[in-house]
């Protein structure tokens, strides 16, 4: 499915669905101290209005997303208050924040909260990380990856909507935050796989340009990718003797556990016997490999386990190659974009036909 293509480009209007107000202008300008825009010209900026009303509807994608990157810039003048909302149901806040020391989530980069309509109260809602937000009549850049819900066959919801990131002007603002169910005054209601992306266009002015929306490999798919990635390189280390990267794929708390001698220890015990080896494979004296395939994959997006086999070669000095097959469990958490083994459980040997059963990764 191709992206969404930039709004700077021509036509850019027909990226979204057909509403009033919503214009395309070639320059604007905020008017001092006024929760209010200045427009001329014309070119490849969307704006909502030069003034609060309203009566602006909701700008909607003409495509309909689930997991999506978006960026773009945005505008606002002082005071001002908008908000983009991933599948027309979760909002992300755009709102003139600059200069505020206390933040929540109804200021610029925080995820809105949702309403109770029986008890008349906000609830849920996550503040941002820090206020990245510049100047009112300043242009700033928002940037998310967005983690739609999932439904199993019979449209039972299994995990919730998740802004795996967003940044404001460059600065990480949310972190795997998520909510279960659609925010504050959503123009769209339930929850579905795919919806538009929508701009708030009621709250007062906001000038948007370089809109982007590109959808994104499923979610499990990517984090199955990434773990993909991870063993490879755990596996070249192996084979090139590279401790310090085998080190690093360990959290510093990570336990290793012996099904087959009973015992238990922390890992960097092991790293630091293992460390001679390394060196051995290095210098080209006990070469090495270890590959890995796998019988179960569970996990979300920071954690996971993972059950299969470990086939670990090695050959020492003069002697034939040994090849051992392990049944082995690992638990890994994901820290600062990088995934670290927390548990590693050598459960037992296991056999040839075991092994050849397991799919290649």
């Amino acid at each position: 499915m191709p992206a969404t293509p930039a709004v700077a480009d021509e036509g850019v209007m027909d990226v979204f669905r057909p509403v009033g107000h919503w214009r395309t202008v070639g320059e604007v300008a905020a008017v001092a101290e006024e929760r209010a825009l200045r427009v001329a010209g014309e070119g490849g900026i969307i704006v909502n209005g030069e003034e609060f009303d309203r009566s602006i509807p909701y700008l909607k994608t003409r495509e309909e997303f689930g997991d999506v990157h978006v960026e773009f810039d945005f505008l606002v003048p002082a005071g001002s208050n908008s908000g983009v909302y991933m599948m027309g149901r979760y909002e992300v806040q755009i709102f003139d924040s600059y200069g505020r020391e206390r933040f929540g989530w109804g200021d610029l980069g925080g995820l809105y909260a949702r309403w109770d309509e029986e008890n008349q109260r906000n609830y849920e809602g996550t503040y941002p990380l820090v206020n990245a937000s510049r100047p009112p009549g300043v242009w700033q850049t928002m940037e998310m990856i967005f983690r739609a819900p999932r439904f199993d066959g019979d449209g039972n919801k299994l995990t919730n909507a998740t802004f795996e990131k967003v940044w404001i002007n460059g600065q990480l603002v949310l972190r795997n935050a998520s909510t279960t169910g659609p925010t504050r005054a959503a123009p769209m209601e339930g929850e579905a796989p795919k919806g538009p992306v929508a701009i708030q266009g009621d709250h007062g002015p906001v000038a948007i340009r370089n809109f982007r929306a590109k959808p994104l490999p499923c979610g499990e798919a990517a984090r199955i990718a990434e773990l993909d990635a991870f063993w490879d390189m755990l596996s070249e280390s192996v084979g090139s003797g590279d401790f310090e990267t085998f080190r690093k794929t360990c959290h510093p708390d990570a336990v290793l556990i012996s099904g087959r001698r009973g015992f238990s220890e922390p890992l960097a015990n092991a790293l630091v016997r293992w460390r001679r080896d390394f060196e051995n494979t290095r210098e080209g004296r006990v070469p090495a490999d270890a590959s890995f395939r796998w019988a179960d994959r569970h996990g979300d997006p920071t954690t996971a386990f993972e059950s299969g086999i470990l086939r670990f070669m090695h050959q020492p000095e003069g002697g034939e190659p040994i090849v051992e097959l392990i049944h082995f469990e690992a638990v890994l958490v994901k820290e600062d974009d990088d995934w670290l083994i927390l548990t590693e459980y050598q459960k037992g040997l296991a056999t040839q036909e075991e092994w050849d059963a397991l799919e290649v990764p």
